[in-house]
């Protein structure tokens, strides 16, 4: 695997994080009226995040060809785009907690929250159209695609949770819609900025869509296998939520008659713990049970060998990224290397 620690990827997203973060600032709605409305936007930017959309986006430009900094407008757009998503998916998913601080809707209200989410999708639009007219076409085409395949994942994501089964095929689908299409575009629009032809800036989208699939796979491996300090999440939220995550559809697949059934049965019991959790309010004297339960889960995914199946899988993806890049005229440019060793950085991340 590639050292993501490499003077040159370090130099590379030190400076791209630096762009970002600059432009962020520069946004300034800390003083902007009516304060109910950009106050809770200022407060969710200010949560921080590893900008890694922005990074790829700029990344992709310089690969190109072209200014990184030419292509600023456009991966601003792309942060505000995701944290526009999160601040809904934490409505959504009633999360009291973003990043270790009170979500939006907790500390300003649901209708604040609602809003001002509204309200960074806009503010996206506008810094994505702030472009050459003749970048226009296809910036718009794909800046309305993929939000539009953002939201599918997400609508895909919640009906998962009203159903025992889900396929690895369909899983797949959901994630490649909620999450690795961003990463994908993000690559995608930067080539567009920088000048590449349309067949590699396509060929940019495949990389990052790979790259996103890992990066997901790799966000639910750690929900089991990570050290909670520095994943920032509690172990196993996955399994005592009853979420459908790839270990658990990869599970499902792989395991014997018998492992299934317990696995099935296991399940079972926490969704009438999360049940009657959901509609009794407080019931920590059961936690005992539930953690039983939970570590059961783990040692079934352990008998099947998840650990190393994930890591396999992992490790296919980015073998495809690698070739997607190898078939562009953008695989010659001196980030290229780069551009991998943040992949494999990405699926490998222990935080």
């Amino acid at each position: 695997m590639a050292n993501p620690a490499t003077p040159s990827f370090a130099n590379a997203l030190n400076r791209y994080r630096a762009l970002v973060d600059q432009g962020l600032k520069e946004l300034d709605w800390s003083t902007a009226q009516p304060a109910g409305l950009y106050a809770p936007m200022d407060y969710f930017m200010g949560l921080g995040g590893k900008r890694l959309r922005p990074a790829l986006c700029l990344m992709a430009c310089e690969m190109a060809g072209g200014d990184a900094e030419s292509a600023l407008p456009q991966a601003l757009a792309l942060e505000l785009f995701h944290n526009f998503t999160l601040l809904h998916d934490d409505v959504m998913d009633e999360s009291p907690l973003r990043r270790g601080q009170p979500t939006v809707h907790l500390r300003y209200g649901l209708n604040a929250a609602i809003l001002s989410g509204d309200a960074l999708l806009i503010e996206a639009y506008r810094l994505m159209v702030q472009a050459k007219p003749e970048r226009l076409p296809d910036l718009v085409k794909e800046f309305n695609r993929v939000a539009l395949q953002v939201c599918q994942g997400q609508q895909m994501d919640m009906d998962f949770q009203n159903r025992e089964e889900v396929s690895l095929s369909e899983y797949r689908e959901m994630i490649g819609l909620k999450t690795a299409v961003l990463l994908g575009s993000s690559l995608k629009i930067g080539a567009i900025m920088g000048g590449a032809k349309m067949m590699d800036a396509q060929a940019m989208f495949r990389v990052g869509y790979l790259t996103g699939l890992a990066f997901q796979v790799q966000d639910d491996w750690l929900d089991v296998y990570g050290d909670p300090e520095r994943f920032g999440k509690q172990i196993a939220g996955d399994i005592k939520a009853c979420k459908h995550n790839f270990l658990r559809v990869t599970a499902m697949q792989e395991a014997t008659h018998e492992q299934m059934e317990h696995l099935t049965s296991t399940f079972a019991r926490l969704r009438t713990y999360l049940d009657q959790e959901k509609n009794q309010g407080d019931i920590r004297v059961q936690d005992a049970q539930r953690q039983e339960w939970v570590d059961d889960t783990i040692g079934c995914y352990n008998a099947i060998g998840l650990k190393q199946k994930v890591q396999q899988y992992k490790a296919g993806l980015i073998q495809d990224a690698r070739y997607a890049l190898s078939r562009t005229s953008l695989n010659a440019a001196p980030l290229a290397s780069n551009l991998m060793d943040y992949a494999e950085y990405l699926a490998n991340r222990l935080e």
